[in-house]
This record gives structure tokens, sequence and C-alpha cells, in this order.
């Protein structure tokens, strides 16, 4: 699963969480129940924790 800033797909879902627009791709939507977007210090950047499932 990947994370990118981009404008959304045509067939992408896109949804508003704490008022930030988001774009889902429908293909893996079930796969983002419960995952939770960190920055990390140490990588200085934009991480997805909380979803141990293999999608991908």
């Amino acid at each position: 699963m990947g994370l990118a800033l981009d404008e959304p797909g045509e067939n992408d879902k896109v949804i508003t969480i704490n008022e930030i627009l988001v774009a889902i791709d429908p293909n893996i939507e079930s796969y983002t129940d419960n995952l939770v977007l960190e920055f990390d210090q140490e990588s200085n950047g934009l991480v997805l924790l909380g979803n141990e499932a293999d999608c991908c």
C-alpha cells in the first residue's frame, strides 16, 4: 500500500477526514480501516500505522 500527495484518480473515493480531503483507491479501501497517518521525525516523513494486513 502506498501514499501519495497527488490529485485523485477518476475512480478514487474522496472523503473528508479532519477537514482534509483524502482520495482512496476503491481496490484497497477495505485495508484502510483503523489506519493512522503520523509524521515520523526520524525519517522526516509521513507513515501509515495500525493495520497489519498484508494486502499488496
